[in-house]
């Protein structure tokens, strides 16, 4: 993977220490940070998050627990999708 270094405001470094990451190497915190914004934007899976972070995947999910944030993501359409998907059941097994 191709990599590039940019500056980061010693603010943010020092508000990064101060988060759950903290502990972690100072690297390890940005990568950390930027796969969980782009996480939870939706801009990537939760999978491309992990490899990104350079953690493993079951760690970046109990990252993402310890922080409160589910790890899979269910909106309507999904639930409505289920919910046909059982009334059909449902149906098949009725007949």
């Amino acid at each position: 993977m191709k990599t590039r270094r940019i500056d980061v405001p010693e603010d943010l470094v020092t508000l990064l220490k101060q988060s759950r990451l903290g502990t972690r190497p100072q690297a390890d915190q940005v990568k950390l940070a930027l796969a969980l914004h782009l996480f939870l934007e939706g801009v990537i899976s939760i999978g491309k998050a992990a490899e990104l972070s350079g953690e493993a995947r079951a760690s970046f999910e109990l990252l993402l627990g310890e922080m409160g944030v589910p790890a899979v993501r269910y909106d309507e359409t999904e639930y409505e999708r289920d919910l046909g998907g059982i009334a059909a059941a449902k149906r098949r097994t009725s007949t």
